[in-house]
């Protein structure tokens, strides 16, 4: 109900509610069903958690009920206008967002003071370039080939980027983004999908599952370099070195996730290694437990997000640790000799470990639907910068201040200012008497949703 309320895949709401739905409920019960085993096993809590699911969830669709349909009045980004501007404005992107994400990462690898610095958010900020560059470059191929092809070169060089940027830094996610981006991109076009990309969509799938998966998770016993250079050096030479030991590695990473009571892994099968990364209720069970004795920290965690949030020339003091590195001490998940920072958890159990069922219900009601109004008052689902913010609302952090000061209120304002930029400086650019290029209208119906039917 909430999901055909919400707009189903045409909306950046309905697009970010079944985002997070399959992360955190879907893939996990369907997994269930399919490997024959218990869904309440592995759990610390199994009733209280899927209780505090289920309150969330109905929260939501009457949250959704309530506000689906208002609007507010909010600024809008600075959007590509002619065919001549858009490749202008990818040559600025490509080059501001590589420049961004590089710095982003190196300063990422510095230590904590440098990931908290102010140099850090002007970086992350000029790194949604990046994304921005790769839509822009699929849009141009659909409309430059009239939708026979989405992929030129023009769409390599952000994705490549993106690629060894994921490398450097061992994470999945990262490597997906870019073939997420490209999907999205061609799916909000109406691009018409062949079998060709439907092999190569399941070929990527098992890539990822069979080969990136296992070595990301095996090479980051070995992070921690301060430089780019440095890390990049130690995961080639761990690169070079998998092939003749990649049973071990595969054993090794396989017998890490068998996982018994009280472990934040889901699933104890052998092989499920990526599985457990993409389905996160035990994570949440970890917390919901470790909060179900009648201990609740309430705004502690909120705080330290909010205040990591702020610019250190304002704000010297601030903390140089967030919600994710106190959550992970607190549900057992980090130890205190060596942190990951890789908890993950959900703002569901956030909000439960924080307030009780009353953070529950206000995440659910108000919180989650304010985060849809924002992104949907603001941006354009067809247009590009529309579909980087689609791509944002997909990553909802991992507690309540990162969905509340990242995502709702941080990563809009960066697009603005950063969207806003580029049109200053496309200005400077002679264009003139270029053939307009008119935003195409999303025509996309919800799928699933009573009455839809997918056009051709």
């Amino acid at each position: 109900v909430t999901y055909n309320v919400l707009g189903g895949m045409g909306t950046i709401g309905g697009i970010g509610f079944t985002a997070f739905a399959l992360s955190t409920l879907v893939i996990g019960q369907v997994g269930k069903v399919v490997l024959f085993e218990p869904a309440d096993q592995h759990l610390d809590v199994p009733q209280l958690t899927i209780t505090v699911y289920a309150v969330f969830f109905f929260s939501l669709m009457l949250g959704t009920f309530t506000f689906s349909r208002l609007r507010l009045s909010l600024p809008k980004p600075s959007e590509v206008m002619t065919e001549a501007q858009s490749r202008y404005v990818y040559a600025i992107a490509l080059a501001g967002g590589m420049v961004g994400s590089v710095s982003f990462t190196a300063l990422n690898l510095a230590g904590r003071a440098a990931s908290t610095s102010s140099a850090h958010g002007f970086a992350r900020a000029l790194a949604y370039l990046l994304p921005f560059s790769l839509v822009v470059a699929v849009d141009n191929r659909i409309r430059a080939t009239s939708g026979r092809h989405s992929i030129g070169w023009m769409a390599v060089w952000p994705t490549l980027t993106m690629v060894l940027l994921s490398f450097v830094g061992a994470a999945r996610g990262a490597f997906m983004q870019p073939f997420v981006i490209i999907f999205l991109t061609c799916y909000l076009r109406n691009f018409r999908f062949r079998r060709k990309h439907f092999a190569a969509a399941a070929g990527l799938t098992a890539v990822l599952f069979l080969f990136i998966s296992p070595l990301y998770l095996w090479t980051r016993a070995w992070k921690g370099d301060p430089t780019i250079k440095a890390q990049a050096a130690t995961m080639w030479r761990l690169l070079q070195t998998a092939p003749s030991q990649w049973a071990t590695i595969t054993y090794d990473v396989g017998a890490g996730q068998l996982a018994g009571a009280g472990l934040v892994n889901y699933f104890p099968s052998v092989g499920a290694v990526t599985l457990n990364r993409i389905v996160v209720i035990g994570d949440d069970s970890t917390l919901i437990n470790a909060c179900s004795s009648g201990f609740h920290y309430g705004f502690t965690s909120l705080k330290l997000d909010l205040l990591s949030e702020i610019p250190r020339f304002l704000y010297r003091n601030k903390p140089d640790i967030g919600a994710n590195e106190y959550l992970g001490h607190l549900d057992g998940q980090e130890g205190d000799e060596f942190v990951t920072t890789f908890t993950t958890v959900t703002p569901i159990a956030d909000s439960y470990g924080a307030f009780s069922w009353l953070g529950v219900v206000a995440l659910g009601f108000l919180v989650f639907p304010a985060v849809y109004i924002v992104y949907e008052s603001i941006f354009d689902i067809s247009r590009p910068w529309g579909t980087v913010a689609t791509v944002m609302v997909m990553t909802t952090g991992s507690s309540m201040g990162g969905l509340i000061a990242e995502t709702m209120i941080k990563g809009p304002i960066y697009v603005l200012l950063i969207s806003w930029c580029v049109a200053w400086c496309i200005r400077f650019i002679p264009t003139g008497g270029e053939r307009a290029a008119a935003p195409q209208k999303n025509k996309l119906r919800p799928l699933f949703a009573v009455g839809a039917h997918r056009p051709q």
